[in-house]
């Protein structure tokens, strides 16, 4: 079995946003978020606004085109005080005023659209092909609690803990191997490779990814990212699968990692069902591509049809050059206090080991 260590890193590193689009992602929310803090007419409560989604996350893959951030307001949920329906309102009125605001602070060729969403407010950056997503939000016992955010559409305020998500994911990345957030990366590679429209948001995948994580039996997080990958798209298709046989209308009810109620209550039955195809595919060709024993290219080739030929490299020998360079596989030495040292070698008495080549993790 190849389970293409080496090449699965490069895939990461393949997938992971350009640098440009981080500058973005990390330049342009700032001058908003200080807009609001500033503005006399939207009261904000210190410490006023707070980055979440994948970006802060640190889970963005692809060309990133969007950043999340809360923005706190005064209020009583449980009263809807203010309403839900209002804030968006007069969020989306105040920022309708941004693109003047910016030219006065020297940004020059401003040309922004503002646009209300269910429980946000879209900022768009033309010039730039940027989202940002203004999200106000009632936090009695600041950020790091759960908090509330508007539902215009339902004109109420909806339980939220954004930023206890982004601490689970550390705890359980920490907790197992580093891999956790790698699978999620993986897993919206995937959704966005195989599925061109459709997708199901990423919160959802994060979710799927957690629950498979920390359910009793789940994935078993000591095998090597290919076979945990396969594993994860067999678990996700077998967890649904039945849904496909119940009735036209039926789809998943994704539980909040956090507070557990349903998040995916949007998700369309076509949505839902082209991307069980997505899975069935893809699960199939990891599974494949794991059986094979004897020919290596025909398992990289089943593996490019899971992410993409332009992602999932044919050849790693820069790669595996560079990881024998830093002291993987190859030339290292023995100190007097038994500390093995690799790269240079170290003053004082020492013992060279035997020199090895590197050709890359299976």
């Amino acid at each position: 079995m190849f389970t293409f260590g080496t090449h699965f890193r490069e895939l990461l590193k393949n997938i992971q946003a350009p640098e440009d689009r981080l500058d973005a992602a990390k330049n342009l929310p700032d001058p908003v978020r200080d807009y609001l803090k500033e503005h006399e007419d939207f009261v904000t409560l210190y410490p006023h606004s707070r980055l979440v989604g994948s970006y802060a996350q640190h889970l963005c893959v692809g060309d990133v085109k969007d950043v999340d951030f809360l923005v706190r307001v005064p209020g009583n949920p449980q009263a809807n005080d203010p309403e839900a329906k209002h804030v968006i309102q007069d969020l989306k009125r105040v920022l309708d005023d941004l693109p003047t605001m910016l030219g006065y602070g020297g940004w020059a060729d401003i040309d922004i659209d503002v646009e209300r969403a269910r429980r946000s407010v879209h900022v768009y950056f033309k010039g730039h092909d940027f989202h940002l997503d203004v999200v106000p939000c009632i936090a009695p016992d600041g950020f790091e609690e759960v908090l509330y955010v508007p539902d215009r559409g339902l004109n109420e305020w909806i339980a939220s803990h954004p930023v206890g998500y982004i601490e689970l994911l550390n705890e359980l990345d920490e907790k197992h191997g580093k891999k956790v957030k790698d699978l999620i990366r993986l897993l919206k590679h995937f959704r966005n490779y195989q599925m061109k429209t459709r997708r199901p948001k990423s919160y959802w995948l994060g979710a799927l990814v957690v629950h498979h994580v920390r359910e009793p039996g789940g994935l078993d997080t000591s095998l090597s990212l290919a076979e945990l990958f396969r594993d994860l798209l067999d678990a996700i298709y077998c967890q649904y699968n039945h849904l496909l046989d119940v009735s036209d209308e039926a789809t998943p009810n994704i539980k909040d990692p956090m507070l557990e109620h349903n998040i995916s209550w949007n998700w369309g039955r076509p949505h839902f069902e082209t991307f069980m195809r997505r899975l069935d595919e893809g699960r199939k060709w990891a599974k494949q591509a794991l059986e094979i024993t004897d020919d290596r290219q025909a398992a990289i080739g089943l593996w490019q049809k899971v992410f993409g030929a332009e992602f999932f490299p044919s050849d790693i020998t820069e790669a595996a050059r560079f990881a024998a360079s830093v002291g993987w596989p190859g030339t290292s030495s023995v100190g007097a206090s038994g500390l093995v040292t690799a790269g240079k070698t170290p003053a004082g008495a020492h013992t060279p080991t035997e020199r090895t080549t590197f050709h890359g993790s299976s």
